[in-house]
């Protein structure tokens, strides 16, 4: 995982200008969670919204006993030499920099996220996420199409 940092670029903020910009829009999104230690299968289907400050993602998750409306938002931060992506009480989450296949870690009290994304291009990327904690043991695996 990349270094903290302190520096931001004199366009921080306007990431339309920098790393952000051929992801800006509207992505379709499907993800399928193998979760372990439940022996069960998620499915989520929705839509990310992306905009130069903001990761926002709204859908249906499925699982064999119901269906629920779920979403997520992040803050969007473009540092100095990595995208800084944040909760939406502005506490970091991961940083991801510039290469097509990136290896992220984010530790949440006992819980560790081990996460890979893969930027396809302009209209693809996916990402997976290894999750293991006391009460969670699970595989995500999410693909995103440009609408």
């Amino acid at each position: 995982m990349p270094t903290q940092r302190s520096a931001r670029r004199p366009d921080a903020g306007n990431s339309s200008i920098g790393r952000l910009k051929p992801y800006l829009g509207t992505w379709d999104v499907r993800r399928r969670i193998i979760d372990r230690l439940n022996h069960s299968l998620v499915t989520f289907e929705g839509q990310a919204f992306v905009t130069p400050v903001q990761f926002e993602e709204h859908g249906d998750t499925h699982s064999d006993h119901a269906t629920l409306r779920s979403s997520r938002t992040y803050r969007l931060d473009d540092a100095v030499e990595d995208l800084v992506v944040r909760f939406p009480g502005l506490a970091e989450f991961i940083r991801i920099g510039d290469g097509a296949s990136q290896h992220v870690v984010h530790h949440c009290g006992p819980d560790l996220y081990r996460g890979r994304f893969f930027f396809r291009g302009p209209d693809a990327w996916a990402e997976m996420w290894h999750v293991r904690g006391p009460r969670k043991h699970y595989l995500s695996l999410a693909h995103y199409r440009r609408a």
